[in-house]
């Protein structure tokens, strides 16, 4: 198993970026990913990840802030079908705290219906320091009210 990934759950983790030399090791383990980095980021093709069989969800952040509802919903449904079908999901951004900390405390919200305090520490008993902005907590405050009036 990828040493860098910190799952929340038993189908879906979360890590900083792989390097290009981890790309294969990686997708031993993981049948999907979902990349928050822009492209500017990226010191590989996403087609790296589909020429190893890798689905690929690109919803791209910039550093430090947040995806709006609207776009973490998106890629919580995207993660929710290929768990569904049985898939392993990785979630990765640069460094594996902010962003992708925000769409693994989203994933434990959406999926288990946990409150976003316990979430919250959940994500951060695997990832200390997960979730690092203001933004990305208030985008989850507001998940945790949408998900609590359906």
């Amino acid at each position: 198993m990828w040493l860098s990934a910190r799952f929340v759950d038993e189908n879906v983790a979360f890590s900083r970026m792989p390097s290009d030399v981890e790309l294969d090791e990686v997708a031993d383990d993981f049948d999907a990913i979902v990349v928050l980095v822009e492209d500017y980021e990226l010191p590989y093709s996403l087609e790296e990840w589909e020429k190893r069989g890798v689905e690929v969800l690109h919803s791209p952040i910039l550093d430090f802030t947040a995806p709006s509802l609207e776009q973490l919903l998106e890629i919580l449904r995207w993660i929710d079908a290929r768990v569904l079908e049985g898939k392993r999901v990785l979630i990765h951004c640069m460094g594996g705290l902010g962003r992708s900390g925000t769409v693994a405390v989203a994933w434990l919200m959406y999926s288990k219906n946990l409150r976003l305090s316990e979430a919250l520490r959940r994500v951060r008993s695997v990832r200390p320091g997960a979730v690092e902005t203001y933004e990305q907590m208030e985008v989850l405050k507001e998940l945790e009210s949408f998900l609590r009036s359906r």
